[in-house]
C-alpha cells in the first residue's frame, strides 16, 4: 500500500538588497525569533524544527540558499501530523519575520562595506554568531602584541613562550594555575595561529547558533583548561600553547550532539561523518612532528562530557538561570579536578628549584665567613667558620643528595655533580681556615691549591665569571 507524501509547502524567497551573507544571517536571526529550534546548518542549507517543541510533531522547515534566491519548504514531521494549514502559515510567519530581519541588518550594516560579511563571515559577529568572532580577535590580538614584543613571527622560543604563560608543569603546579587559561591564547608561529583560527571558525559557524553564546564560552574555557591539565600529566618538561585543546573540546561537545536526536537525522549523518574524518585526520596528523596530542585528546573527551551534560538544556531550551547552574556545576567539577591534578602531578623540577634556592641562601651566608673581622674574639670567629661556614656547606651537600635521584634534565644532573665537588672544596677550605686561626698551623700550599681549584669550578660553573 503507498503511503501518501508528507504535506508541505514551498516559497521562493528574495535576497532583496541583502547580500547572500547577510541572507543567511537573517534568516537564522527570523527563525530565532519565532523560536524555530535550529536542527543543522551548512553552506547553503538551513533546517529547522517548526511548531511543536515535540520533535515528533511540527514540521521541519528546510531553507536552501543559492546564489540569487532561496527556497522556503515547510514539510510535516510524519503522517500522523497532517497539517497543511500549518505549513502556509509557517511561510507567512517566516516571511514577516524574516522582513524584520533584513530591517535590522541593513541598519546594522549600512556603514559596512557591502560586501564585507561575504568575503569574511567568519569574522564578522552577528545575533546568533559573536563569541567565536571574538575569541578569534583575542587570538590575534594576542599573537600581534607577542610580535610587537621582539617574539619571532614563524618559532617563537620556549621562553619567550613561558614568558607570555605558556602551560609548563614545574610552574603551573607551583601556584602559577592561571597558565591554564593564558596558554590557550598563545601560538608558536603564525602558521599555528592561522590553522587553529580556521579550524575555530568553521567549529563556531555550527556549534554556536545551536548552543547559545553562553554554553559556547563556557565549554570552550572548561574543555581547554581539561585540554591543559591532560597536557601536564602527559608532558614533564613540555611548553603547552595554543587554542587547539579547547577547539577539540568543542568538536567533541558537537560529536556529542551529532550522538543524539537533537539535530536531524540526514543532518546528523553527514556531519558526523565529516567531524569523524576532522578529529582523526588531526590526531593522526599529531603523532608526528611537535604536535600535543595530550592536549587534544584531553579536550575531546571533556568537549563529549560537556555536550551530554548541556544537552538536556537544549532540548527543553531552559531559561539561563539553568545554563548558570549547568555550567557552574561543570566549573566547580573541572575545579577540583585541577585542584587535586595539581596536587598529585610529579613536579621534579619545582622541588629542584626550591632545593637550590636554599642552596643559594646557605652559600650567600657561608661566604660571610670570610669577610669576618680579625679583630674579633678567636672563639667568635672559630664558632663562625664552624656554626656559619662549615655546618652551611655540609647542609648544601645535603640538599645535593636529596635532589640525586629527581627526574630532571641530564645537564642539571652534570651541574650538581659539580656543585658538590665545589662545596667539599669550600668544606676542605673552611677547615684550613680553622685551623689558621686556631693556631694549629698553616698550610699556605694547600690553602693556594684548594682556591686554584675552587675557582676552576667556578669558572666551569659561571662560564663569564
Amino acid at each position: 500500500m503507498e503511503q501518501s507524501p508528507l504535506p508541505e509547502h514551498i516559497v521562493e524567497l528574495d535576497f532583496g538588497v541583502l547580500t547572500k551573507g547577510q541572507f543567511f544571517s537573517a534568516v537564522i536571526d527570523a527563525a530565532t525569533n519565532l523560536r524555530w529550534q535550529l536542527i543543522s546548518v551548512s553552506e547553503n542549507v538551513i533546517i529547522f524544527h517548526a511548531s511543536d517543541p515535540n520533535p515528533a510533531f511540527g514540521e521541519t522547515v528546510t531553507i536552501t540558499i543559492y546564489n540569487d534566491k532561496a527556497v522556503f519548504t515547510s514539510r510535516s514531521v510524519n503522517e500522523y501530523y497532517l497539517n497543511e494549514q500549518q505549513n502556509e502559515l509557517n511561510a507567512a510567519l517566516f516571511k514577516e519575520a524574516l522582513l524584520k530581519a533584513e530591517v535590522r541588518i541593513n541598519e546594522s550594516e549600512k556603514n559596512k562595506h557591502p560586501h564585507a560579511r561575504e568575503k569574511y563571515g567568519a569574522l564578522i559577529p552577528s545575533k546568533t554568531y559573536v563569541v567565536t568572532p571574538v575569541l578569534i580577535y583575542l587570538n590575534i590580538l594576542v599573537f600581534l602584541a607577542m610580535v610587537f614584543s621582539g617574539i619571532s613571527v614563524f618559532n617563537p622560543n620556549n621562553e619567550r613562550l613561558l614568558q607570555w604563560g605558556g602551560n609548563f608543569r614545574p610552574l603551573t603546579t607551583t601556584g602559577e594555575w592561571w597558565r591554564l587559561f593564558s596558554f590557550m591564547f598563545l601560538h608558536a608561529g603564525i602558521l599555528h595561529l592561522l590553522m587553529n583560527m580556521f579550524a575555530l571558525a568553521y567549529i563556531g559557524m555550527f556549534l554556536e547558533p545551536i548552543m547559545g553564546r553562553f554554553r559556547f564560552i563556557s565549554a570552550y574555557l572548561l574543555t581547554g583548561v581539561c585540554s591543559g591539565l591532560m597536557s601536564l600529566y602527559m608532558h614533564s618538561y613540555t611548553v603547552g600553547v595554543g587554542a587547539s585543546g579547547a577547539i577539540f573540546g568543542m568538536y567533541g561537545v558537537f560529536l556529542a550532539t551529532l550522538t543524539t536526536k537533537y539535530i536531524e537525522k540526514t543532518a546528523r549523518k553527514t556531519q558526523l561523518r565529516s567531524i569523524m574524518l576532522f578529529v582523526l585526520y588531526n590526531l593522526l596528523a599529531g603523532t608526528e612532528g611537535n604536535v600535543d596530542n595530550a592536549a587534544h585528546i584531553g579536550g575531546l573527551i571533556s568537549g563529549i562530557v560537556v555536550g551530554y551534560a548541556f544537552y538536556p538544556g537544549l532540548v527543553k531550551k531552559h531559561h539561563i538561570f539553568w545554563q548558570l547552574v549547568v555550567s557552574a556545576v561543570l566549573g566547580v567539577m573541572v575545579f577540583f579536578l585541577t585542584v587535586n591534578t595539581l596536587k598529585a602531578l610529579p613536579n621534579d623540577i619545582g622541588v629542584y628549584d626550591r632545593k637550590m634556592k636554599q642552596f643559594t641562601v646557605n652559600e650567600t651566608r657561608a661566604l660571610q665567613v670570610l669577610k669576618v673581622d680579625n679583630t674579633d674574639p678567636k672563639e667568635m670567629i672559630l664558632n663562625k667558620i664552624q656554626k656559619q661556614g662549615i655546618d652551611l656547606w655540609q647542609n648544601d651537600l645535603k640538599l645535593l643528595n636529596d635532589v640525586k635521584n629527581l627526574d630532571i634534565p641530564a645537564q642539571m644532573k652534570e651541574r650538581n655533580l659539580k656543585l658538590a665537588q665545589y662545596c667539599k672544596l669550600r668544606i676542605e677550605q673552611y677547615n684550613l681556615f680553622y685551623k689558621d686561626v686556631e693556631g694549629s698551623g698553616t698550610d699556605t700550599a694547600k690553602i693556594g691549591e684548594v682556591n686554584r681549584q675552587i675557582n676552576l669550578i667556578i669558572s666551569e660553573l659561571i662560564p663569564n665569571q
